[in-house]
């Protein structure tokens, strides 16, 4: 709430829950979709643009993961410390940009 500027509730109120933004996500949705399916292996999951890949496993690192991106995407994202999904895609779209 110190980000927005919005006043602390008081205590014992009810705050309504308040989403991450998926701008970024959505502007990559066909990539996102198949990235859950191929790379997460999952029916269905929702994502923002502050999600990442430590949100979908509790594996000491994202090993496994990054190893995957590489195979199906042909992309290295190993070194994208946050491993925020957002930032994965936008490498995977500049990549398939400059084929």
């Amino acid at each position: 709430m110190k980000e927005t500027e919005k006043p602390l509730p008081r205590p014992g109120t009810r705050v309504p829950i308040e989403f991450a933004p998926q701008n970024r996500i959505n502007a990559h949705q066909e990539l996102s979709e198949d990235f859950i399916h191929r790379v997460l292996e999952l029916e269905s999951a929702w994502i923002s643009d502050e999600s990442s890949l430590w949100d979908f496993h509790a594996n000491e690192n994202n090993d496994i993961y990054y190893a995957k991106i590489k195979k199906i995407y042909g992309v290295d994202v190993s070194d994208i410390k946050s491993a925020r999904l957002c930032e994965i895609f936008d490498r995977i779209i500049a990549a398939r940009k400059s084929m």
